[in-house]
């Protein structure tokens, strides 16, 4: 879905409700050649035809467009939405995540994960940690925030995060195919290298209060 056209295609339904085939192609475009790649996004499904000839975007296609800039429609760089899952056992110690890719490889945070379309953030925080380490755990909505890090002067990563708490999770960690190794650390491991520097600070919010905080994070 990057050829010029298409998005050109995209373009002119994004400002439309919709838009009949001689509105939607370009005079100097030979007719073949457009339909080629209008066809093209109907078969990713990003645009319909309907009852009337009319074309318009999809559900995809809308969901697209909320991403992509008005400016070049192309897609936009946004922080990810995430939910950040921590978890305490009967020990004291605390569920870590040792990241096997980039950004921020070989360091240590919480178990973590993207939320899908359609899902509630509980939804998603039980979801990645069955995914991810194979536990299982009653989860309680602690906080929110932004974390943002650095290296010299470029973000690396930018997250937004909706962080769950629970005790005494039960199952045994299970090696996945996930993009990480999940483990139990105690508190005072997690002030140092490997670990990220937003780990002791979460951890300090979780046991300061009971209240539901926000917090903005940043590192360089």
């Amino acid at each position: 879905m990057t050829h010029v056209i298409q998005k050109q295609i995209l373009a002119r339904l994004i400002s439309s409700p919709y838009l009949r085939y001689s509105e939607l192609k370009p005079p100097n475009l030979e007719g073949n050649h457009f339909m080629y790649h209008l066809k093209s996004l109907m078969h990713e499904g990003l645009v319909v035809k309907n009852e009337q000839g009319q074309y318009l975007l999809s559900s995809s296609g809308k969901l697209l467009a909320d991403s992509m800039s008005l400016q070049n429609y192309a897609p936009r760089t946004q922080p990810n939405i995430v939910t950040l899952i921590t978890c305490q056992n009967t020990k004291g110690q605390w569920l870590v995540y040792k990241r096997k890719r980039q950004p921020l490889i070989n360091q240590i945070g919480f178990v973590y994960g993207k939320l899908h379309v359609g899902e509630t953030i509980s939804q998603a925080a039980n979801r990645e940690l069955k995914e991810k380490t194979g536990l299982e755990c009653e989860l309680t909505h602690r906080g929110d925030g932004y974390i943002t890090i650095y290296e010299g002067n470029d973000i690396v990563s930018q997250i937004m995060f909706h962080l769950f708490y629970g005790k005494n999770p039960y199952g045994e960690i299970t090696i996945t195919n996930k993009p990480g190794e999940a483990s139990w650390a105690w508190r005072d491991e997690l002030k140092f290298e490997p670990y990220m520097a937003s780990v002791d600070d979460l951890a300090t919010l979780i046991e300061g209060s009971k209240d539901r905080f926000f917090v903005e994070l940043v590192y360089k």
